[in-house]
């Protein structure tokens, strides 16, 4: 990738853009297919490390006009992930994404752009930005047309993704993106045919309509290894974890650094227990037969058993002597 003229920007490449705009943009927002194309790309393949799956995440760089922002390239950040396999930033990681943003400065791939913003994937969690998500936003990106691009890949599907950005009042909204869109695979070159360049406006879930009711503060689990507030229940394996139910201790996994740890959510065993529905009259004389034949059938089996057993050994005995 070259230097970006002013030449270069009018002629050929506008005319391979796609456009993401919704009406509380205060600017059109256009990328470049493959741009985004490659971050699809090295997302996928941090799923597939030897070492387990680890999210990928990077910078932006592009021309910033009045009123509208073009995504023209984009450069990946190392990683250390000292917080497990999310792109959570550790100190040295942010030390390099400062390097990173005044990249254009000094490489020539990135001559005549401009930091636009960040992108970074979520494997396991839906797209939206966390609260350590919103401190790189508003301590590295946080001019007014500077945004964040959250991508999530699926195993059924093409990667969707999701730009955030500042609005004119100057609030984000963090908990969902106002248009998601999905990344196409881009198909085999065919011989000898070009496909125009037709933007497409790819329909996605709204959510103005009803956003996304905040979970009660109080009751909100806490990873214990980066303090993130982004859990979900994980699935139960083996008898051990099971046996911690009991005790009111159950898996999470947390959707910002993916560790998975065990939290106790059920401090009043009791209280829980009075507060499960109770069973009507009819269910527990069902219940109480049920257990008494139980009992009757036991109780048979295992008299007839030392019945058997008695006179076994009363015939195997010593007999006396004959006179």
């Amino acid at each position: 990738m070259g230097e970006f003229s002013e030449e270069h920007w009018r002629t050929g490449l506008a005319a391979s853009l796609k456009t993401w705009r919704t009406a509380q943009c205060p600017f059109l927002m256009e990328y470049s297919p493959a741009v985004l194309e490659q971050i699809r790309r090295e997302v996928d393949s941090g799923r597939s490390l030897p070492g387990g799956e680890r999210e990928t995440g990077g910078v932006l760089f592009g021309i910033h006009e009045p009123g509208r922002i073009c995504i023209l390239a984009s450069k990946p950040l190392p990683c250390e992930h000292a917080m497990g396999p999310g792109f959570v930033l550790s100190e040295k990681d942010e030390k390099r994404l400062a390097k990173l943003i005044a990249a254009p400065a000094t490489d020539p791939e990135l001559k005549g752009l401009d930091a636009l913003g960040w992108y970074h994937a979520h494997i396991r969690s839906r797209i939206f930005l966390s609260e350590r998500d919103l401190q790189i936003q508003s301590r590295y990106f946080a001019a007014p047309h500077q945004i964040a691009l959250v991508v999530h890949p699926r195993s059924d599907g093409p990667a969707r993704a999701g730009f955030f950005f500042t609005e004119s009042s100057g609030e984000m909204r963090t908990e969902s993106s106002y248009e998601e869109f999905t990344i196409e695979t881009p198909p085999p070159p065919v011989p000898e045919l070009k496909p125009p360049a037709v933007s497409r406006r790819v329909s996605s879930h709204r959510r103005t309509t009803s956003p996304a009711k905040p979970e009660p503060q109080a009751a909100e689990p806490i990873c214990p290894k980066c303090g993130g507030k982004h859990l979900r229940r994980s699935r139960r394996t083996g008898p051990i974890e099971r046996l911690g139910q009991v005790f009111g201790y159950y898996p999470y996994r947390c959707h910002e650094c993916l560790s998975r740890s065990f939290l106790k959510t059920s401090p009043n065993l009791l209280r829980v227990a009075r507060s499960s529905p109770r069973k009507r009259p009819e269910e527990r004389k069902r219940a109480r037969q049920r257990t008494r034949r139980e009992l009757l059938l036991w109780g048979g089996g295992i008299f007839g058993f030392l019945a058997i057993l008695y006179y076994i050994v009363r015939d195997t005995g010593p007999k006396p002597d004959a006179p």
